[in-house]
């Protein structure tokens, strides 16, 4: 995996210490926020609300059995008395009724006492009914009740009795129709009234379930305004799970949805909450409390609240803080990206000088920018170049001034090499002529040879240095290789003709030709061939070979002598190094230096006694 850029790591650094922060904090103040709605909202508010209000029911429900409770007791002394004196007694109950507050205009829509026979003696129904259906309420009212199940409970059971929340045939027809009016759900009531004659007749009452129905708008209304919570649903569900208020009047008389919610809220003995209750695929959380006690009148009261509108505000932070961090993001890495770029210039504007440097350029300079820190590097960096520059300038001088150097006290060596004899010789016969000696011609002849021998090593000493320094390419020509190297062959075989030398060629480079100065190239093979013959000990075997390899000619000079010794493998192909006694130590540097020119190679391959393989390169033309 490839290293990350200065960039990258500039930009990282900052989304890490900076974004990641801040998505911490948000993250904990989101959760915090939640913990906090669910503790304070789902937890106390809605239980408690939905407590509230069911006793709010429960006051109110309490209060119509005390006025009941009232009627009752003026009911007795209508039905003690006689039949004859009834009416007027009868008259001064109804003046009584209306006379008991909100009884007849809050509490009740209908009002009817029977004697102990069950025929009706009295009925009165509610001020807020429409008075122009007071005739169809009047042929409602049976004039005896003596066959109804509450009848006969209240005379047998004594006591107060209600019955199941609904519609009542006393006020409505057609009781197969499921009404959505409040108005038309009324709770029943029925009381025995003692008599004294030891029976009892019975005070029957239809509560006004409207006014239950205003306490739960009133409850949505708290909702709404107070907790801006538009959405929630208030309602109340008998034991049996069905629907007897709801802010929904749609679903007046249905059973409660989902449900496993109208199950629970059936069997609640105390308030409490439910999270996560699904309704028509809408995530509630609800709050309960029962009420109205374990009678036919007890009842459940509800809050429900969509949970997207009671973690609404969570909601919204959490947007706010990802538009936040997106922002943060996008700033943050626009900035890095100003920022790297103004420290990664100078950087890259010093790589690119050091590459230069490392291609032999020294006069390169970068500018000195990018702050105090790397303005100071590209000082530095600037004033290394220049120094650089000046220290290879004395080098090359040295360098040149050596070479000169070593160039004089070997040519002088080599020189001296062949004067001496000849001035020997010289000073031989100047003494002999001084002396008048008869054997200074033959001593003259003797000089004569002397000079012409030591002219020829001096002229191969000048041949050698001028070897040294290379060919020109204009001097070279294009040749086949294979049938080059046999001429080759056969020149050199003629050259060493009086030695001990056997040299064969076997060729395999095809039709690839080279370009060549063939008479240094020429040189090479010889100074190949009399080194395998110097070092010999036995008759020399040499064996020439070519290929081709990609796009080069190999060429393979091989013979059968004592191997070079890994002590001078190295220093090999170095001017002025020899194992020899003679010679000027050019011979294989010489060999180098041509094929350095013409853009070849020479490397001995391997070497071990009876096989020394010395490998030359040249690129096909």
């Amino acid at each position: 995996m490839r290293a990350l850029s200065l960039a990258s790591r500039f930009l990282i650094t900052l989304v890490v210490s900076a974004v990641l922060p801040l998505l911490l904090y948000g993250w904990f103040s989101l959760l915090g926020m939640r913990d906090q709605i669910d503790e304070q909202v789902v937890r106390v508010f809605l239980p408690q609300l939905a407590a509230d209000y069911a006793q709010k029911i429960e006051t109110r429900l309490e209060r119509t059995d005390q006025a009941c409770a009232i009627v009752r007791e003026l009911s007795r002394r209508v039905l003690d008395t006689p039949l004859d004196q009834r009416d007027g007694e009868l008259a001064a109950f109804g003046e009584q009724v209306e006379l008991i507050p909100d009884l007849l205009s809050e509490f009740l829509d209908l009002l009817l006492l029977a004697d102990s026979e069950g025929d009706v003696v009295f009925w009165q129904d509610g001020r807020r009914l429409d008075p122009n259906a007071h005739q169809r309420r009047a042929e409602l009212i049976p004039e005896s009740v003596a066959e109804e199940s509450w009848f006969r409970e209240a005379q047998r059971e004594r006591g107060v009795h209600y019955l199941p929340w609904g519609r009542s045939p006393y006020l409505h027809r057609g009781m197969d129709y499921r009404s959505m009016d409040p108005g038309s759900h009324h709770l029943g009531v029925a009381m025995d009234v003692p008599m004294g004659d030891g029976h009892s007749g019975v005070l029957f009452a239809l509560i006004r379930w409207s006014e239950v129905q205003a306490v739960i708008d009133e409850a949505r209304a708290v909702l709404i305004e107070e907790a801006g919570l538009a959405s929630a649903q208030v309602f109340v569900v008998g034991r049996d799970g069905v629907v007897q208020a709801h802010t929904d009047r749609a679903r007046y008389g249905l059973m409660l949805k989902p449900a496993e919610l109208g199950q629970r809220l059936a069997d609640a003995e105390a308030f409490g909450r439910c999270e996560s209750v699904r309704d028509d695929g809408v995530a509630l959380r609800v709050g309960f409390a029962p009420g109205g006690g374990d009678s036919a009148r007890a009842f459940v009261m509800g809050v429900a609240v969509p949970e997207d509108e009671l973690f609404a505000a969570s909601d919204d932070f959490e947007r706010v803080l990802l538009l936040a961090i997106i922002v943060s993001i996008i700033v943050l890495v626009a900035w890095s990206l100003a920022a790297s770029r103004a420290i990664t210039a100078p950087v890259k504007s010093l790589v690119q000088a050091t590459r230069k440097i490392a291609g032999g350029d020294l006069q390169v300079a970068v500018p000195e920018r990018g702050g105090p820190e790397l303005g100071e590097l590209a000082a530095a960096f600037n004033l290394m170049a220049h120094e650089l520059a000046v220290g290879r300038d004395r080098l090359a001088h040295a360098e040149r001034d050596q070479a000169w150097a070593e160039m004089a006290r070997q040519g002088a060596h080599e020189v001296k090499n062949p004067l001496q004899p000849m001035r020997m010789t010289a000073q031989l016969l100047q003494r002999a002529r001084a002396e008048e000696d008869p054997r200074a011609e033959q001593v003259a002849e003797r000089l004569a040879r002397t000079v012409i021998e030591q002219t020829e090593a001096l002229d191969r000493i000048a041949s050698d240095f001028r070897s040294f320094a290379g060919v020109a390419p204009a001097q070279r020509s294009d040749v086949t290789v294979d049938a080059w190297l046999q001429a080759l062959r056969d020149q050199t075989a003629r050259l060493f003709a009086d030695k001990q030398l056997t040299l064969t060629f076997a060729g395999a480079a095809g039709d690839a030709v080279v370009s060549i100065e063939q008479e240094s190239m020429a040189r090479v093979f010889v100074n190949l061939v009399q080194n395998a013959i110097e070092a010999a000990t036995e008759p020399v075997i040499v064996e020439l070979g070519s290929r081709r390899e990609g796009d080069h000619v190999v060429i393979d000079v091989v013979d059968n002598g004592p191997g070079v010794p890994a002590e001078v493998r190295e220093k090999l192909f170095d001017p002025y190094f020899t194992t020899k006694t003679s010679g000027t130590g050019l011979g294989l540097a010489i060999c180098r230096r041509l094929l350095d020119v013409q853009g070849g190679k020479i490397r001995l391959e391997s070497t071990r006694p009876g096989e020394t393989r010395f490998v030359i390169e040249l690129p096909i033309a």
